[in-house]
């Protein structure tokens, strides 16, 4: 049975808003290349600007296998064609591919979730769009360190 009205439309608002995310984290993810600071760590031991975007495409991964009642739930990994990716091993030439990929995979998902999946998996559904812009927190300190200018329309939207 499909989703009532009132969870598809609440749904539908919070897939919006994580979309929204999603092509922000992507624009950021172009600067960072432009800029060749992928590899850049700051000095408070925070991770490089490529792992921010490592953990995203892994986590991402891991609760999608979650939401489709897969047996692997393991963070840090990817799955693809059968073959494991540790999170260090996914690489910058696949991050776009797999992040755009992952925004398709979970609105496909949705559309044919039920109330009864949605109500049991609020909170993981939850967990990924908080995961997106806890990504964005520390790319912000990361750029900021770095000196390099986040793009306009993420600084305007976040009045940084």
């Amino acid at each position: 049975m499909p989703l009532s009205d009132s969870i598809s439309t609440t749904l539908g608002r919070q897939f919006a808003s994580f979309k929204w995310a999603r092509n922000n984290t992507l624009q950021i993810f172009k600067v960072a290349q432009k800029a060749k600071i992928l590899d850049f760590t700051s000095n408070t031991n925070q991770h490089a600007v490529l792992y921010q975007f490592q953990c995203l495409v892994t986590t991402d991964d891991t609760y999608y296998r979650k939401l489709t009642n897969d047996t692997d739930t393991r963070f840090g990994v990817r799955i693809e064609d059968e073959s494991t990716i540790k999170k260090a091993e996914i690489r910058e030439g696949n991050i776009v591919q797999f992040l755009q990929a992952d925004l398709a995979r979970f609105e496909s998902l949705f559309v044919d979730f039920t109330d009864q999946q949605f109500k049991d998996s609020a909170q993981d559904i939850q967990r990924i769009f908080n995961h997106e812009y806890l990504h964005q927190g520390q790319l912000i300190v990361l750029f900021r360190q770095a000196g390099i200018k986040l793009p306009e329309r993420f600084t305007k939207a976040f009045d940084l």
